[in-house]
């Protein structure tokens, strides 16, 4: 799928939920890669230069960011994923799934 279509994709339904931690008004993507087996890893800054992780996976499980030692996990409240759904449950990969985001330590 098309980075950038991703990108603006997480800026605008995705990160919105982490406004009260996550300064998003100025993001700057640096890299897009696959993780673990059904896991992908979506880095960025924010405008402060702190880097943070967007973790997409089809089911949540334990990824390899996911150690305590360089990152740590940012919850919304409770939460420490956002399902992102579509009707008819159709899997579209990076997309239909659970997020997790991580920030720098």
């Amino acid at each position: 799928m098309n980075d950038k279509f991703l990108e603006e994709l997480y800026e605008n339904v995705i990160l919105p939920s982490y406004k009260g931690v996550l300064d998003i008004g100025k993001i700057s993507w640096k890299d897009h890669g696959k993780i673990g087996l059904d896991a992908w890893g979506h880095y960025f800054e924010d405008s402060k230069g702190k880097e943070y992780v967007l973790v997409f996976e089809d089911f949540p499980s334990s990824v390899s960011i996911d150690d305590g030692l360089s990152h740590e996990k940012v919850k919304i409240g409770n939460e420490s994923s956002i399902k992102l759904a579509v009707s008819g449950s159709r899997y579209i990969p990076n997309v239909t799934g659970y997020f997790s985001l991580f920030r720098e330590k």
